[in-house]
């Protein structure tokens, strides 16, 4: 193991740095939850649904996890939310126990559908989904709105709404859930923050002991150990830890690949905080940069900023939200690498919204999408250029984290752009 006690010592001195910034005790207040219900029962009245019904697992949480506080693990859930009823969950008996941890005392029922298939319970009632859901509504079922999007329901349970109630109605009502989450209250934001700053913490202590002859899940575990220390819960991805030509995979899990000096590496990592995720990515080289690489960070680099200075602006005075991915986009296209336009390797938009999930939110912004932001959002600016045919810059990134607050935007992320003088180094 190339990890030493010296090594240890920057990681404690990191953790100790950010510790005071962490309320480890925080919660969503409980209040909070209940206008959350509120508000869905105004929008399932104005449709005329009788009963909502939400479906969630460890990498798709958000619907489940913004009405019940609670994450699945291993097996899936769903809920079902009726007009002037707090939600139902339906769960396997061995991960929905962890319902009741969450303290909102959420009737919770143990079905068949979603324990670990063929499992064995000894003296577990497990209930008929039918039935159970019948039971909870209270009346006869005429409309069912399902509150997730479609692609991430399987047809199995999708069928199930469409057949085990007669003649039922089913429409889509994803939206609800997708515009609820898309705003964030103060406590969520506090959620995001936290979860933001552990990252930064967790990159830094990973930049802190990166030297060669590491494995990439060696460097990934000094990540890891910073991000449960900090009260870290769960991830947004898994910690990425790319080196070589590995860095074309964009978000690629760490490996036991030995990095080498002189090759291009990218960490990073999504720790969750009461559900909430935050990110932090950065690309180094390990070693000294030789001058193709140089090139390559610079661009990058200055791809980067002019994206997150047109972000302040357009935030600031309501402009079409395509101006900040155009903004990296065109600068990219001013530039060339050895006689190749950097353009194309301008890989993904520029910006995307996040929350219950590091990415996964409204909204992603695109060369062409013009829509404005919304009052109070969460952004993850992630400027990636990957791809071009050199293993000495095939792949790089930044990505930081930033909260909209009316028209103001607050940067939590606080690493430089530039991460090549921390490595090796702590604080």
């Amino acid at each position: 193991m190339k990890i030493a006690r010296e090594d240890f010592a920057k990681v404690i001195k990191i953790i100790e740095h950010y510790e005071p910034k962490i309320d480890k005790d925080f919660k969503i207040p409980l209040s909070e939850y209940e206008e959350r219900y509120k508000k869905v029962w105004k929008e399932l009245e104005a449709r005329k649904i009788d009963m909502g019904f939400f479906f969630w697992y460890r990498e798709m949480p958000g619907d489940g996890i913004y009405l019940t506080g609670y994450n699945p693990n291993i097996e899936r859930a769903s809920g079902v939310i009726a007009p002037g009823k707090r939600p139902m969950i339906l769960a396997g008996p061995e991960s929905g126990i962890l319902s009741r941890e969450v303290g909102l005392n959420l009737e919770t029922n143990f079905v068949n559908e979603f324990s670990i298939p063929d499992e064995y319970y000894e003296g577990v009632e497990r209930g008929d989904l039918g039935e159970v859901i019948a039971n909870y509504v209270g009346k006869e079922i005429k409309k069912i709105g399902y509150l997730t999007s479609e692609d991430i329901i399987p047809y199995k349970f999708m069928n199930f709404l469409h057949t085990n109630f007669g003649a039922v109605e089913v429409v889509d009502a994803s939206d609800i859930l997708e515009e609820l989450r898309y705003e964030k209250s103060e406590a969520e934001f506090k959620c995001m923050e936290q979860a933001d700053i552990i990252a930064c913490a967790a990159v830094r202590a990973m930049l802190a002991v990166a030297k060669p002859g590491m494995t990439e899940s060696e460097l990934a575990a000094v990540g890891d150990f910073t991000i449960k220390a900090l009260g870290g819960c769960g991830y947004g991805f898994e910690t990425i830890v790319n080196s070589a030509d590995r860095c074309k995979t964009v978000i690629g899990p760490a490996t036991n690949r030995v990095i080498n000096e002189g090759e291009l590496v990218q960490i990073g990592c999504s720790p969750s905080f009461e559900g909430y995720k935050g990110v932090c990515r950065r690309a180094f080289v390990m070693g000294e940069r030789t001058p193709l690489q140089k090139e390559f960070f610079a661009c990058m680099n200055e791809a980067y900023r002019r994206a997150e200075q047109e972000l302040y602006n357009v935030c600031e005075n309501n402009l079409p939200s395509n101006r900040i991915d155009l903004a990296a986009r065109n600068y990219f296209h001013s530039q060339e690498i050895n006689g190749r336009n950097m353009k194309q390797y301008h890989l993904y938009s520029t910006c995307h919204g996040t929350g219950l999930t590091e990415c996964l939110e409204k909204m992603v912004i695109t060369p062409t999408k013009e829509d404005p932001y919304g009052e109070n959002v969460g952004i993850m600016l992630d400027l990636g250029c990957y791809g071009y045919p050199d293993p000495q810059i095939c792949g790089g990134c930044v990505e930081d984290a930033f909260l909209k607050k009316g028209n103001k935007v607050y940067k939590v992320t606080d690493l430089p752009v530039d991460v090549q003088e921390l490595v090796g180094k702590g604080m």
